[in-house]
């Protein structure tokens, strides 16, 4: 197992999201925290976050209906390219000041996954050029809706197969 430190936390839906509605993310501010990467074939990683005690409500509604969520983490440092986590939170703890959250993923999408499959989707709608990298800038940076599709079917997919290979037998 390898460990890092979790530089940030975004929690980016916990239902797929309508292809006409914009993903709005929720980030989280971080007190600490880190990331375990479990290496194992089905890339589950374990996150503890350690946040300020007002997302108790928040995170005990996640915990207790056991809701699955798609988040973006960044490790190691905050200008690494995020991946994006099928997720579930697995226990909340209170601590003397701050809470610890303890969340179980698995990777379902890196950055440069969804850029190269941004980059595919616009050279089949046509596009060349000056005018490829203009709508790829300006998809990237609005998370158009071919990244928001592609994120809405990498948890469809997640979900149909649970984090674990045990959760789908």
């Amino acid at each position: 197992m390898k460990t890092f430190r979790l530089c940030s936390l975004t929690i980016l839906f916990d239902e797929a999201p309508q292809e006409d509605k914009p993903i709005k993310g929720k980030e989280i501010p971080l007190r600490d925290g880190l990331i375990i990467n479990k290496e194992e074939a089905e890339k589950n990683w374990l996150l503890e976050a350690v946040v300020d005690k007002d997302w108790l409500p928040f995170f005990e509604d996640y915990l207790h209906k056991q809701q699955p969520l798609m988040a973006e983490v960044t490790i190691t440092k905050r200008t690494n390219d995020p991946a994006t986590l099928y997720s579930e939170i697995k226990a909340v703890h209170e601590l003397d000041e701050h809470l610890s959250v303890h969340i179980e993923g698995r990777i379902v999408a890196k950055r440069e996954d969804l850029s190269d499959m941004l980059l595919r989707n616009l050279l089949d709608e046509g596009y060349k050029g000056e005018a490829l990298y203009e709508e790829y800038r300006r998809r990237k940076k609005d998370r158009g809706r071919a990244i928001q599709s592609i994120l809405s079917n990498a948890y469809e997919q997640a979900r149909e197969q649970g984090l674990t290979e045990e959760d789908h037998d």
